[in-house]
């Protein structure tokens, strides 16, 4: 099954660089970060949840990192 978030991204057509600045991330490399996050490895912190909700209009909820984490790593 493919990620919530890979799904928006295909969908408004962004690129990785695009969705890091939507959601406001910093630092030396924000776009890993992104790839993290849709290739299950990390969960968004709950302050970035909150904002990725809020920025794809409820498009993207913090279950579907949930869920996609388990569903990855098999454990249910």
């Amino acid at each position: 099954m493919k990620h919530k978030l890979t799904q928006y991204q295909e969908d408004h057509k962004l690129s990785n660089k695009e969705l890091a600045k939507l959601f406001g991330l910093t630092g030396t490399n924000p776009t890993v970060t992104i790839l993290r996050w849709k290739n299950c490895q990390r969960i968004p912190h709950p302050k970035f949840m909150k904002v990725i909700t809020e920025r794809t209009k409820g498009s993207i909820q913090p279950n579907n990192f949930y869920e996609s984490w388990y569903e990855t790593h098999k454990l249910w």
